[in-house]
């Protein structure tokens, strides 16, 4: 039997404590530079939680692997998915969504809200 000398990063747990920590915030922004090559460069990051509250009883609890906010206010949502199911689109819609409408508040313009991007 051969052991594996690092944890695999296609991993829940492993992918949370590469990119989800302070302690990685570096290869986080990193990651996000490399894979998404935008004019404008992430020089930092604030992870925000990743278990969202619903707003009702009847709505689900949604966990992500990691979310953050860029200095500009750009949220990003990273979710590592292995296996392909039939609904992570819509899952993934879901997401994006609502991290998307929590910046509504009545003081804040459509034209104000920011960018949510999910990885």
């Amino acid at each position: 039997m051969v052991m594996q000398k690092y944890l695999d990063p296609k991993n829940d747990v492993a992918f949370k404590r590469l990119f989800g920590t302070e302690k990685n915030k570096e290869s986080l922004v990193n990651f996000l530079n490399d894979v998404l090559n935008r004019s404008s460069v992430i020089e930092d990051v604030e992870f925000l939680p990743t278990i969202n509250i619903p707003e009702s009883y009847e709505q689900r609890v949604s966990i992500v692997d990691v979310m953050c906010r860029d200095t500009l206010g750009v949220k990003f949502i990273i979710e590592m998915q292995v296996v392909s199911t039939p609904e992570y689109l819509k899952r993934a819609q879901y997401y994006a969504s609502r991290a998307y409408i929590g910046q509504r508040a009545k003081s804040v313009a459509y034209r104000d809200l920011k960018e949510v991007i999910f990885l």
